[in-house]
């Protein structure tokens, strides 16, 4: 499920830091080359994953959560929903569904046909339909976050994630991480976007060292959970505010 996913996710950029640290520390078993290879590519690309998995994280998370609003007992309907949230998903959907261009590439008229048409058999349906609502347009920083979440029905979702995030947060227990602070968790996201898109628009060598590195694995991890808690909390909170039962959710 979302935090599970992204847990295991997250061990493939760990293992590009590994493999970055035993080239800085000059491990034996790089000796046989004739030139020493340089880490920064590496530091580089694991930026780029550990951005594009927290992306898919939040695809995810999201499209949990407006599914277990229609898994409650009895199931939630559309028009369940507050009004606001309720044309908020008709819009997000039907225009998603319409879009000329999703993820840079160019859509035919007869899949945005089949899409909307798809979107408007939901909608009279009554189906609290994700499908086409979640879109990051390849940014998933803290103005992204917030966006989808209220897409959920979550209100100030940033001092909510920052809530539980402060209360639930635990320090790395690697020495070398020890003496990094968080700071303001919005702040951070946003500054781990802005390098990612520096690498990948300009080519750029980066600054940071795979500590640092490492340490933005550690904090998105906690993220994460922090976002699946308030979207968690939310969701069962409304069910039970209308005399529904929710469904039990999966880590």
């Amino acid at each position: 499920m979302p935090t599970r996913k992204f847990s295991e996710q997250l061990n493939d950029v760990e293992g590009l830091l590994n493999l970055a640290e035993a080239m800085t520390l000059r491990h034996p078993a790089f000796s046989y080359l004739p030139e020493r290879p340089a880490p920064s590519p590496l530091l580089a690309g694991a930026v780029v994953l550990l951005c594009a998995r927290f992306e898919e994280f939040i695809k995810d998370v999201v499209t949990y959560a407006l599914e277990q609003h229609g898994n409650a007992t009895p199931a939630l309907l559309l028009w369940d929903l507050p009004e606001q949230l309720q044309v908020f998903l008709l819009s997000r959907n039907v225009t998603a569904a319409l879009q000329s261009k999703r993820f840079g590439r160019t859509r035919d008229p007869a899949q945005r046909i089949n899409d909307g048409l798809a979107a408007a058999r939901g909608i009279v349906e009554g189906r609290v339909n994700a499908e086409f609502a979640i879109e990051t347009g390849g940014n998933p920083g803290p103005d992204t976050v917030s966006e989808l979440m209220k897409l959920v029905g979550v209100d100030k979702p940033w001092q909510r994630v920052s809530e539980n995030f402060g209360s639930n947060y635990i320090a790395p227990s690697v020495p070398t991480l020890s003496g990094i602070a968080v700071g303001n968790i919005q702040e951070r996201l946003r500054e781990l976007i802005n390098l990612r898109n520096v690498i990948a628009h300009s080519g750029a060598r980066i600054p940071s060292s795979p500590a640092e590195i490492r340490f933005d694995v550690h904090f998105t991890r906690q993220l994460a959970n922090s976002i699946y808690e308030v979207l968690k909390t939310h969701v069962e909170d409304f069910a039970r505010s209308i005399g529904r039962t929710p469904a039990i959710w999966a880590p």
